[in-house]
């Protein structure tokens, strides 16, 4: 990839913008399977794709992990699984914009652990209000399901899991990625084979339909960004990289409505722009 674009920092910021795009293209393409195969399907069918994806193109079996190393790839692939699951669980049952918006509190929370300055407490306060605004109290905010709120909140302890143990993963390079993913495919397997009840896994013709669209989503929202992000970390500042990556809330309502058609109301998008700014606070100056 870097053979055929300049190595900037403009690169690494567009790369990043292309990153954010595909991931919520993947996501809410990957809620339009939900009708034929459900969420749990869902998930493993995107793990899986993923991991054919990463074993293609990385081509790990040259850096197999050693001794210590599995634990900690295995740890990162099961909060791969249980993320995902989790967030497919939300986005089944509440808008794709909202449940991002909840879920980056596992970032948040992460990258506030490691730091003691002003602005990230002031950041936990924004991401809290906007917390407090998505709940639906007295039932102000009509049809908002609480146990997708839930699923949400698990979803965005899963990534902060997944940042913990993928650094940690990390010393195996590159590969780690691609171990992990199968980690969290063959967690993520029985759990819908349980859950399918013998239905479409076991379905060659309605297993094939939805093939062509498992493969897509699993381009889209895993491989295509994981390969942009590692391009692009070696370009932009940490920094810029956490600004850009704030964006993931507003991304993820703005795809939800494009493709899902989901509308969100009016405090549900000061929520994700509390969120948003949230995130703008904690990675302000972080890394300069």
């Amino acid at each position: 990839m870097r053979a055929f674009l300049p190595e900037s920092v403009g690169t690494g910021v567009l790369m990043l913008l292309v990153s954010i795009t595909s991931t919520q293209i993947g996501s809410a393409s990957a809620k339009l399977l939900f009708a034929s195969v459900g969420p749990e399907v869902t998930v493993a069918l995107r793990l899986v794709c993923a991991t054919l994806i990463l074993f293609a193109v990385l081509r790990p079996w040259r850096h197999v992990p050693r001794g210590g190393e599995w634990k900690n790839v295995l740890i990162y692939g099961l909060a791969i699984a249980f993320m995902n699951g989790c967030f497919y669980q939300s986005i089944a049952r509440i808008p794709l914009g909202v449940s991002v918006a909840v879920e980056f509190s596992g970032p948040l929370l992460v990258a506030v652990c490691s730091s003691r300055r002003w602005t990230d407490y002031a950041g936990v306060a924004l991401a809290v209000a906007g917390m407090l605004l998505i709940v639906p109290w007295s039932g102000l905010e009509g049809g908002l399901d609480v146990a997708g709120l839930l699923f949400a909140l698990a979803a965005a302890a899963g990534w902060a899991g997944y940042i913990v143990f993928g650094r940690r993963a990390g010393g195996v390079g590159v590969s780690a990625a691609a171990w992990g993913m199968l980690a969290g495919s063959l967690a993520a397997v029985p759990w819908a084979a349980w859950a399918d009840g013998g239905g479409v896994l076991f379905a060659p013709g309605v297993f094939m339909d939805v093939l062509p669209l498992a493969f897509f989503v699993g381009f889209t929202a895993s491989a295509l960004p994981y390969g942009l992000e590692m391009v692009a970390l070696r370009l932009v500042p940490p920094q810029a990289y956490g600004v850009l990556m704030s964006l993931e809330p507003a991304a993820a309502a703005l795809f939800g409505f494009l493709i899902l058609g989901e509308v969100l109301t009016l405090r549900q998008w000061c929520a994700v722009a509390l969120v948003v700014g949230a995130s703008l606070l904690v990675t302000h100056r972080r890394g300069s």
